[in-house]
């Protein structure tokens, strides 16, 4: 209710002529956001205008690229960008030596098969990594009939059990999260057991030892050969690490232009458009279901030959 008083109670400062503010009212209303100081209303409109001129850039490229608008206003179009990062990982730089891609010729969804989790949340925490570890566990286990029913397992685990005395919040690999937090721990816990907890994603409550309640095991961990990304989905869900920089204003459709630094990983779920000619990856990302599509995002699989985003470059899933 505070939100649609701003909207109404500020309608009055703006002129007819700014186009931008009249967004931004919009924004507050429809996200239910409450500033409650002048000053933060200012820097968020300052941010959001920001981005309307990013969401434009974007979207120019994207359509200059032979594709549609799929940049706009979400959630997240009040956040700077240097906040906004805080969901990433520190920056890694990406592999440049050229590799043989195999193209996709058929479709894939493993969603329809009940192999994947619902979309999660990593919040203002670099966890992403663990994330798409948990995610590979959750669905290899699941498919290589180590586990009779698809468990919701536990990120809090691989976040805080990975490394010693760092802040899963800063970033990590999903496959040392393999072998550490999981393989190490003689297995993992459910999600239920061992819940998300940005505040300990350094302590890790086992200590040096085992986890408490663990539900499946895995026996090591694959990594994908380079371009080999459309062959490992025939066999499952695996967890890529790619560029997500720009994807703060990602709204829907097919993205065809990205960015350069592997800064994020996610889960790659399957291959849609390919009965068009049109091949696109399906991703399922840690933002929560309101980003994207329900939290997915669609990546052209045409473009720099199928290794938009680098999606083809750390491609690892667990082997039961």
């Amino acid at each position: 209710m505070r939100a649609v008083l701003v909207v109404v109670s500020l309608l009055g400062l703006a002129s007819a002529s700014d186009l931008s503010f009249y967004k931004f009212m919009q924004f507050i209303n429809d996200y239910g956001k409450d500033y409650n100081t002048k000053e933060e209303f200012d820097y968020r409109y300052q941010a959001f205008k920001d981005n309307l001129d990013k969401i434009d850039r974007l979207n120019m490229l994207n359509v200059g690229a032979g594709g549609e608008k799929v940049h706009g206003i979400n959630e997240f179009a009040d956040m700077p960008y240097h906040e906004f990062a805080q969901r990433l990982m520190k920056p890694i730089p990406a592999q440049s030596e050229p590799f043989t891609s195999v193209a996709p010729d058929a479709d894939i969804d493993w969603r329809t098969t009940g192999a994947v989790t619902a979309v999660k949340d990593q919040g203002q925490c670099g966890s992403c990594w663990a994330h798409s570890a948990t995610e590979a566990v959750e669905s290899y286990t699941y498919l290589l009939k180590a586990i009779s029913t698809l468990e919701v397992l536990s990120v809090q685990q691989t976040t805080a059990c990975t490394y010693t005395n760092y802040n899963g919040c800063n970033g990590g690999w999903p496959y040392v999260a393999y072998t550490n937090a999981v393989l190490n721990r003689g297995g993992e816990d459910t999600a239920l057991d061992y819940p998300y907890n940005i505040a300990q994603a350094s302590v890790c409550k086992f200590g040096t030892g085992k986890a408490d309640k663990p539900v499946v095991n895995i026996k090591g961990y694959v990594n994908v050969t380079k371009g080999q990304l459309a062959t490992a989905l025939t066999t499952g869900p695996p967890s890529v690490c790619l560029c997500a920089e720009t994807w703060q204003s990602y709204t829907g459709g097919v993205l065809k232009t990205c960015c350069d630094t592997i800064d994020h990983c996610v889960q790659a779920v399957g291959i849609g458009g390919s009965a068009a000619g049109a091949p696109y990856w399906l991703v399922r990302n840690s933002w929560g279901t309101g980003w994207g599509v329900k939290g997915y995002i669609y990546l052209d699989a045409t473009v720099d030959s199928g290794n938009l985003c680098h999606i083809q470059e750390h491609v690892t899933h667990p082997t039961e």
